[in-house]
């Protein structure tokens, strides 16, 4: 009797949990004044230093959830996001956060999040 009734509360509470949610948009940055951009989705981080330029890639990771924002790190991309109104300065352009990039030890400021 115990084992139907537990089978039975087992199969009523899957039941009642919903389906995941589905996998989030990729993420998209892009440069003040400079023209890269940089897309983080489930798979990769994937930063384009400018047009014509090959992409770097670096398997995606689980970012380290700061005060600010995100922080993605890789070994050869870290991204720091803060989620503050940021200006792309070539538009008029707003965006909900601010990004640094470095890429091979090169920093890069952009604006991200739409």
């Amino acid at each position: 009797m115990k084992r139907f009734v537990i089978v039975a509360l087992a199969t009523l509470l899957g039941a009642c949990l919903s389906h995941p949610p589905p996998p989030p948009a990729p993420y998209h940055a892009v440069g003040q004044g400079a023209a890269w951009t940089l897309i983080i989705d489930d798979r990769y981080l994937t930063f384009i230093p400018g047009p014509g330029q090959q992409p770097i890639l670096q398997p995606s990771v689980k970012p380290i959830i700061g005060f600010a924002g995100e922080i993605y790190q890789t070994p050869r991309i870290n991204v720091n996001i803060v989620h503050a109104r940021c200006s792309d300065g070539r538009t008029d352009r707003s965006f909900p956060d601010r990004v640094q990039v470095t890429v091979d030890g090169r920093g890069y400021e952009g604006c991200g999040g739409l």
